[in-house]
């Protein structure tokens, strides 16, 4: 059988065209040169990516300002209308940085007055580099965490309830200094070679499970402060099933005054965080700081009562005065550093990234990733030479310091002032504050992550594949550890994702009488089959892994079909195939050459541009004429019909 090529003329009035082009159909030649198609200038498109990617093609002058956005917004700051919201959001943000500065900061197993510093140091930089507005950046719980693990494996501390290797005494805070640089030098990395789309391997549903996980493993670290209990700090896998058995083992040795105490803050803050802030928020604009009440009640109490040696109870201790004096972290220790900073670097950068992202489409401005990433790279390898840890962003900060009116970094800016007060004038005031207080801060803190594992259910409803992300990575990061968690999680991931992808759903329709609709037969009884003729929709992306499957698929449907039916025509409706490789079009060109020998010809209608593309650069239209190509169904149906007459 022989088919007219000859080009249809086209009424070009508006009035006629839907009636002519029922009577006539477009081969997808004809289609393009009726319309004047064009194909892309890629050279042009890809020139213009390229200038704008590559740092090294701009001017000094744009060079200098990409690298510190500040000098883009700055000169347009409106100092009369927007300074006085960031001087109050910037004093709200600074208070809060002070109890979950020293309480989380202690998770990663350096003194607490670590997360000050890390509240003020790195900020600084950020500001200057960072292209969000809103985010409050210094200690974030998981990655606080997670910093804990090369602490406590690589440091010497001073009693004997810690596992070390063999690291020449270093202390907690170096080693700490130096997983902070080892992540800055990573962050720089990704940043330099454009890697900031690297949060998408994060998943909001992997996401959710890693970081329920993450918080059981932040309560394990704080029963010993909050039972007064000296137990041995474990590290590696299971470490909950052995520290919760170190627990029942040595329940006797429970100090009741530091339990009651504990209990006593958690309570108090927890029934606030519930019932009384709902209410007050909506008459009072700025939170009220109760955790920082807690920890000046807590230390008055310690101080004046003499809680340490009246009651046993554990105090934070020592604290400097003033600002640390700079010192270079052991870069010697960082080959032993390489993963663990690796995965820190990811987890606090998809955190970063998520925040920026809410507050950017909430407020319609624009935050760039990749810059993202080296400000946060720059910020943490300057950090390190001052006693700190990878910082992160804080959603409950960051949400307080949008919410009371700050309106750009300005606000870090006040809120590192404060800091800087507290550092010089104020710091040892807080020597006589109990852990135990830190550690229900921490309790309390957590319980809005903790909250996330009645998502499991629900995810479970809507997706099983998700379900199983969701639970097989936080079973992972709470039974193996933290960073083995987030690989598998990652992993687990990508392995449902590359599934999915190999699943190509081939479906047969029918023809909405009287329309140019065509629709699914099994699905609506309006439809009837067109005479003589199959109509296949593929849907997925067709590539070597799925592409014998998806032959036999429509093999079987046609072969289904012609016992009760004679076809003597296939359609492939291509428009929901994304992609197709070199593997799958000869596959595709095989099928067809094997219906052509059964006396059934084959057309392909409602091709992508991408996926004709590579048809065409493989050899499918030297050996398959482009008049089986047509721009939709129903205009391959005209032909057909047209043809046969």
């Amino acid at each position: 059988m022989k088919f007219s090529s000859t080009t249809p003329q086209v009424v070009v009035s508006n009035q006629n065209e839907d009636t002519h082009r029922r009577q006539r159909p477009f081969k997808q030649q004809d289609f393009n040169t009726v319309y004047q198609y064009s194909k892309l200038n890629k050279t042009g498109v890809l020139q213009k990516i390229s200038n704008k990617g590559s740092k090294c093609c701009e001017s000094p002058c744009n060079l200098l300002l990409s690298i510190f956005p500040i000098f883009q917004w700055l000169p347009k700051y409106n100092w009369r209308s927007d300074f006085s919201k960031d001087v109050v959001s910037g004093l709200t943000v600074g208070i809060l940085h002070i109890p979950q500065g020293m309480a989380y900061s202690s998770l990663g197993g350096v003194p607490p007055i670590t997360g000050l510093y890390m509240a003020f140091f790195p900020v600084l930089l950020y500001v200057l580099m960072g292209t969000s507005r809103h985010i409050s950046m210094g200690t974030f719980a998981v990655v606080c965490m997670m910093t804990s693990k090369p602490v406590f494996k690589y440091a010497t501390f001073p009693s004997s309830d810690h596992t070390t290797e063999d690291t020449a005494g270093l202390t907690p805070v170096q080693v700490a200094s130096a997983v902070c640089l080892i992540v800055g030098i990573w962050q720089i990395l990704f940043g330099i070679f454009r890697l900031g789309s690297l949060s998408v391997l994060m998943s909001e549903t992997l996401v959710s499970g890693f970081t329920t996980g993450a918080a059981i493993l932040v309560l394990t670290s704080q029963v010993k402060h909050l039972f007064g209990i000296p137990l041995k700090t474990r590290v590696g896998s299971l470490k909950v099933v052995y520290t919760y058995r170190d627990l029942f083992n040595n329940i006797h040795l429970t100090n009741f005054w530091t339990l009651g105490m504990g209990l006593i803050v958690a309570s108090l803050l927890y029934f606030y965080q519930q019932v009384i802030k709902p209410r007050v928020s909506k008459r009072i604009p700025v939170p009220i700081p109760t955790e920082l009440i807690a920890i000046i009640s807590g230390t008055l109490l310690s101080k004046h009562l003499n809680l340490p040696s009246t009651y046993g109870i554990k105090i934070v201790g020592d604290i400097p005065l003033g600002l640390p004096d700079p010192s270079p972290p052991p870069v010697w220790l960082l080959p032993n550093l390489v993963i663990d900073g690796l995965v820190i670097a990811i987890v606090a950068f998809s955190v970063n990234i998520s925040m920026a992202f809410i507050f950017a489409r909430k407020l319609k401005y624009d935050v760039d990733p990749n810059q993202e990433l080296i400000a946060s790279g720059c910020s943490n390898i300057f950090a390190s030479f001052f006693s700190c840890i990878p910082f992160a962003a804080s959603l409950s900060r960051s949400v307080i310091q949008q919410t009371v009116g700050g309106k750009t970094q300005l606000a870090s800016v006040v809120s590192c002032s404060f800091l800087i007060l507290i550092l010089l004038f104020i710091g040892p005031f807080f020597e006589d504050l109990p852990y135990c207080v830190l550690a229900a801060i921490v309790l309390v803190s957590m319980t809005g992550l903790l909250v996330q594992f009645k998502d499991l259910f629900t995810i479970f409803g809507q997706s099983k594949s998700d379900g199983l992300i969701w639970f097989t990575t936080f079973i992972s990061v709470v039974l193996l550890d933290i960073d083995y968690g987030l690989v598998i999680g990652v992993v687990i991931s990508l392995v449902c994702v590359i599934i999915k992808s190999q699943k190509v759903i081939v479906s047969i329709l029918g023809n909405i009488p009287e329309t140019d609709m065509y629709v699914e037969l099994e699905r609506y009884e309006a439809a009837v089959q067109v005479p003589e003729t199959m109509i296949l929709q593929l849907t997925g992306g067709l590539n070597f892994a799925n592409i014998d499957s998806s032959v036999q698929k429509i093999i079987k449907k046609i072969n289904n079909f012609k016992r009760f039916n004679k076809v003597q025509n296939v359609v492939l409706n291509m428009a929901s195939v994304s992609y197709i490789d070199r593997v799958s079009t000869i596959g595709l060109l095989n099928l067809t050459k094997e219906l052509k020998g059964e006396g059934i010809f084959m057309y392909l209608a409602s091709v992508s541009d991408a996926v004709g593309s590579t048809l065409d650069k493989c050899g499918f239209f030297k050996e398959f004429s482009e008049t089986y190509v047509s721009p939709s169904v129903h205009d391959a149906i005209l032909f057909i019909q047209l043809s046969s007459q």
